[in-house]
């Protein structure tokens, strides 16, 4: 695997040799040869038609596709065609919106990335470029934009030689996202789950939500000051997202695996100063289950999440009541709906991708839908069941005739290897064909058949999914 750089020094001749065609060769020092650059693709953007500034949306993945919805949820526009592929999108303050796809059955490597003008016209896609020497890849582990759309930012995790000596890696790779130019991404290892604010990369780090420092101009530098440590918290930091007027941040913490999932909200003094206690704003959203994909508006009056009653928006809590009491009560844009992102682009000018209507708003915050997909796990539900020949015995609910696969995942760490994600240790599917109750079998898969001593008293997080509808259960194997 290709070393990655580690200091600025490294960092600016990567820069250099990865995105020369866009820099100028004679006449500035190295420095000053980024920063003329990304002033250069800056200016290009501006006089290309990207607003700075625009009305605010929020894009997010329903059905498998990507969406685009007013705050209210009252209008809609499905921003791609029909690929029925789509995993997750990010939003630029700009308008520019980034989506990821990956065909069904394909490997994380041959995913590819498309990006959207704030008016909807694709600007290019192609492949979500990784470095090279890796024996397994998983990408992207969030996805993000800096506040201008010329650089997307993803994480990734990476495993390079075989059993038992394979080590292992987890950080974020920062590209041109236009991928017309780019070459290899840029990475660093040991900040994973990037969001950006400005051109800043906001990270986790351990426990820390680290930003880069003040004097960074660019995704690419290596000095970070932390924001706030969550160790507190006993709980393990994912992904974190800080307000682009640097009063609120908000952080997602997971346990037993992927359990618990929740997110926190607390306000902070600007980025560029450690959170300081006690807080004017410091509580948990009150989420319906598992909470993920905290975003906030430019304007740091709105805040949005997806738990499982879908893609929710409300206005940010103002005070230290726990859980968050919110300035303006949730909406749900969607009930079948993941991947929030709160963007620049105003819905009324988007190209409409194609005549389908857009979902219709979900329900209040209320009781899980009865269009929700419900599964039912035997009582005694062993690892001896899920190791066997027959599987794991499941009944779903579903509200319609189609496909119905579920995923079964285990923390790495239960499974004695690195890192935090979770495995795929088990699959089944069936097709349903009307509205009822059907079973499946849960079967472990090949790869996973050496950790079946493992499986024991492991917590494995279920995944089913039937058209856009998805829904997660927890379950302790006995």
């Amino acid at each position: 695997m290709a070393a990655r750089p580690r200091s600025g020094r490294n960092v600016d001749r990567a820069v250099m040799r990865l995105y020369g065609s866009v820099m100028p060769a004679h006449g500035c020092t190295l420095r000053r040869r980024l920063a003329a650059a990304l002033a250069g693709l800056l200016l290009a953007a501006i006089m290309g038609g990207v607003p700075l500034a625009a009305a605010g949306s929020i894009a997010y993945i329903d059905g498998n596709e990507v969406w685009v919805s007013s705050f209210d949820g009252s209008r809609k526009e499905r921003l791609s065609n029909g690929e029925n592929e789509w995993r997750t999108v990010a939003a630029a303050d700009n308008g520019r919106i980034i989506g990821e796809r990956i065909e069904a059955g394909k490997i994380s490597q041959l995913s590819r990335i498309q990006l959207w003008e704030s008016n909807g016209q694709v600007i290019s896609q192609g492949p979500l470029p990784s470095k090279t020497g890796w024996t397994s890849y998983v990408a992207p582990l969030s996805l993000d934009l800096t506040s201008d759309g010329v650089f997307a930012i993803y994480g990734y995790s990476g495993q390079t030689g075989l059993f038992p000596t394979a080590s292992f890696e987890q950080g974020h790779y920062a590209i041109l996202s236009d991928t017309k130019v780019n070459l290899e991404p840029i990475g660093q290892a040991g900040y994973t789950w990037p969001t950006t604010v400005g051109r800043r990369v906001v990270a986790a780090n351990g426990s820390k939500v680290s930003v880069q420092a003040a004097e960074s101009s660019n995704p690419f530098a290596t000095t970070w000051n932390t924001i706030l440590d969550t160790a507190g918290t006993g709980l393990e930091l994912h992904r974190a997202d800080v307000a682009a007027t640097g009063k609120l941040v908000g952080f997602e913490l997971t346990g037993d695996g992927l359990a618990t999932q929740k997110v926190g909200v607390i306000s902070i003094n600007g980025i560029d100063a450690p959170a300081t206690f006690p807080a004017a704003v410091d509580c948990y959203i009150p989420a319906a289950g598992k909470a993920s994909d905290v975003t906030f508006s430019q304007d740091g009056t709105r805040i949005a999440w997806k738990d499982e009653q879908g893609v929710k928006i409300a206005g940010v809590p103002t005070t230290a009541a726990d859980p968050c009491v919110f300035s303006s009560p949730p909406v749900v844009i969607s009930a079948t709906g993941r991947s929030p992102s709160i963007g620049g682009s105003d819905v009324a000018t988007l190209r409409p991708a194609g005549p389908t209507p857009g979902p219709t708003p979900g329900p209040t915050p209320g009781p899980t839908p009865r269009t929700s997909l419900v599964v039912s796990v035997p009582t005694k539900g062993s690892a001896a069941a899920l190791a066997g020949a027959k599987g794991l015995a499941l009944k779903i609910r579903v509200p319609a005739a189609g496909k119905v696969t579920v995923t079964g995942s285990i923390a790495a760490k239960r499974l004695g290897l690195k890192g935090s994600k979770a495995i795929v240790v088990a699959i089944g599917s069936v097709r349903a064909t009307k509205a009822g109750t059907v079973s499946v079998r849960l079967k472990l898969t090949k790869k996973a058949g050496k950790y079946r001593k493992r499986l024991k008293g492991a917590t494995i997080v279920l995944r089913i999914t039937q058209g856009g509808r998805t829904t997660t259960k927890s379950v302790k194997l006995r």
